[in-house]
């Protein structure tokens, strides 16, 4: 390969043009083939000049000739890639095609694509969706979506996608839930809860007060219940009034597995709240069995079970049947009834470290307190102790009581009484849980809690919809607009879950051997690879367009390059059939490990979507 190089002689410096080659003995070696001088007392535009009447004269500038470019704006890449990555791999665009009706003229698949993606970089509003698109990758596709011209239209084609996917979502659901079980998803185990989140403002269609579990009892809430498998793979979703109950929503989703999904058998784990009669012989008359929590509180069987509890109460994991219960609890359970009850050491220390830390608080202010006088002092100081209880979730402590004193005119007393036996009962039950099912006996008690516990995988992923994908800020107030908002929520949560999986099979030091990881951290300064690393270094990888310009300064022509990935990046992409990352205009994706045209999916920058 021919090039120019400079050689030092004598303290002066020598411009040469020279060729690479082997030598008879196979090594590589240099050739000069002219010297173009001594160029020690040049300037430096002397010595391009120079170089430029050499390339002139051997007709060489097409070879040789200076490159004008001009590097664009940073475009989102690196946080899209998994996305499309793996829409194209569940085939979501061809499912919500085909499950949207011919006559809709927008294109909702790849609409839910970009408002999908941009939760993986910007979560927001519709609007600030439809301004991140234009610093995305999808704007510099060619014909990936043809938005109206007039911006205000473009914004609203985004809202009536979502109208699109809430009208087609028990289709769009059902069709997913075949193509997961490709996945291997194992559906012998149902995962259940439940979980709220608010608006802000006022008007939502389907928003209604009601139990918070954010703490905004004042805003407007919807409840949103999902359905997982065993392992935490979403495979429904529903959106419920805001005013529903736990146990008022088991009935509806129990039947939606076995009329929509057709699942025939399966183990319903729910938690708290969802236990009454008529729920366990509406899960059991559809031939499911069911694992669910018990709360711990205002129970009787709780009550009896503790007096047995207690006389192991160190053990972590004990069973109880229908043969430990009273004569009067077991005319309420059938004979196969079965309780687990669980101790965590660890949580009962924390949990009653936290009361009491609660509690001295509590007396601190009781002892700052004005408890005697005018009625509107003493309404003060009641009002402060028991919105302080309240924000403590220990209210059920202590009784707070106004009285007037008969002897003193206008004087008002605050009675504060100490719950002692409440107390006790408190400590009791610090870090236990029950359980309770009619699984046989096949399934001994650790397979019950392990099932149990996997709510935690759902709990987990409440945290991701509502925290890192950001259900809120919901300023959509349409009811339709509201579900097609959380199912963009539910597809983000499961390219997520994939993604997790995956990383997961690369870097499994990085999860289950936690401790290993972080020795490894502290001797060489490199931190392993998990899912908040992967997003933070999938962001910060960018689109760069470069415009190359002719001699008179007129643009020729653009070409594209990606700032750098790194290797275990790479690795994870890959893995997920992201092909030529970071040569963007060769990128493309492929379906399986086959190598067959119709399972890529290939990006032409600026040309077409689909090649």
């Amino acid at each position: 390969m021919a090039r120019f190089r400079t050689s030092t002689s004598n303290d002066n410096t020598y411009l040469q043009f020279v060729t690479s080659y082997r030598n008879e003995k196979g090594q590589p070696a240099t050739r000069v083939l002219a010297s173009l001088g001594n160029i020690t007392k040049m300037s430096e535009n002397q010595i391009e000049r120079l170089t430029a009447s050499f390339i002139r004269a051997t007709g060489m500038e097409k070879r040789f000739g200076k490159v004008d470019f001009e590097a664009g704006k940073g475009y989102h890449y690196g946080s899209i890639l998994p996305v499309i990555a793996l829409w194209h791999q569940l085939g979501l665009e061809q499912i919500i095609d085909c499950a949207v009706s011919e006559k809709v003229e927008i294109a909702v698949s790849r609409i839910a694509l970009i408002q999908t993606a941009n939760r993986f970089s910007e979560p927001g509003s519709k609007l600030a969706c439809f301004r991140w698109y234009y610093r995305s990758l999808f704007c510099q596709m060619k014909n990936f979506v043809n938005f109206p011209e007039d911006e205000d239209e473009q914004l609203h084609t985004y809202y009536r996608a979502l109208d699109y996917l809430c009208k087609a979502k028990e289709n769009i659901e059902k069709q997913l839930y075949y193509r997961l079980l490709g996945y291997g998803l194992d559906n012998s185990l149902i995962l259940y809860d439940i979980t709220s989140t608010y608006f802000e403002g006022e008007q939502a269609e389907i928003g209604e007060k009601g139990f918070s579990r954010d703490k905004r009892g004042d805003l407007d809430q919807i409840v949103v219940g999902l359905v997982m498998s065993r392992d935490g793979i979403p495979i429904a979703h529903h959106v419920f009034e805001g005013n529903r109950l736990d146990k008022t929503t088991v009935q509806e989703v129990v039947e939606d597995l076995k009329e929509r999904f057709g699942i025939e058998k399966a183990i319903i784990v729910g938690d708290r709240g969802m236990i009454t009669i008529k729920n366990i012989e509406m899960i059991e008359g559809h031939e499911y069995e069911y694992i669910l929590g018990l709360q711990k509180r205002n129970r009787k069987v709780i009550d009896h079970l503790l007096g047995k509890v207690v006389k192991n109460p160190d053990e972590p994991l004990q069973e109880f049947g229908y043969s430990d219960l009273s004569p009067v609890l077991q005319k309420k359970y059938p004979k196969e009834i079965r309780f687990i009850a669980g101790y965590n050491k660890e949580v009962a220390k924390k949990t009653r470290r936290k009361r009491d830390r609660n509690i001295a608080l509590f007396l601190k202010l009781i002892g700052e307190a004005k408890l005697e006088g005018d009625l509107k002092t003493v309404k003060k100081s009641n009002d402060r102790l028991k919105l302080f209880l309240s924000k403590k979730h220990i209210t059920r402590l202590y009784n707070l009581s106004m009285e007037k004193i008969e002897e003193k005119d206008g004087v008002y007393r605050l009675e504060v009484q100490e719950m002692t036996v409440v107390i006790e009962e408190e400590e009791s039950l610090d870090g236990r849980y029950f359980i309770q099912t009619e699984v046989s006996e096949q399934m001994d008690k650790a397979e019950i809690e392990k099932s149990y516990k996997s709510l935690q995988k759902v709990e987990q992923a409440f945290r991701i919809v509502k925290d890192e994908f950001d259900v809120r800020p919901i300023f959509v107030r349409k009811e339709t607009r509201i579900r097609g908002h959380v199912m963009i929520s539910y597809f983000s949560l499961l390219i997520e879950t994939l993604m997790e999986k995956k990383v997961k099979e690369i870097f499994p030091e990085a999860y289950d051997k936690y401790d290993k990881a972080v020795k490894k951290i502290r001797r060489t300064g490199e931190e392993p690879l998990t899912m908040m690393t992967l997003f933070e270094e999938l962001d910060d990888v960018r689109l760069i367009p470069l415009e190359f310009k002719s001699e008179n300064g007129k643009a020729t022509k653009t070409s594209y390059i990606s700032t750098k990935i790194d290797n275990s990046v790479k690795k994870v992409l890959s893995s997920l059939g992201v092909r030529n990352a970071m040569n963007p205009e060769k990128l493309s994706f492929q379906k399986t490990k086959s190598k067959s045209d119709k399972d890529q999916l290939v990006l032409d920058l600026g040309v077409d979507y689909l090649n």
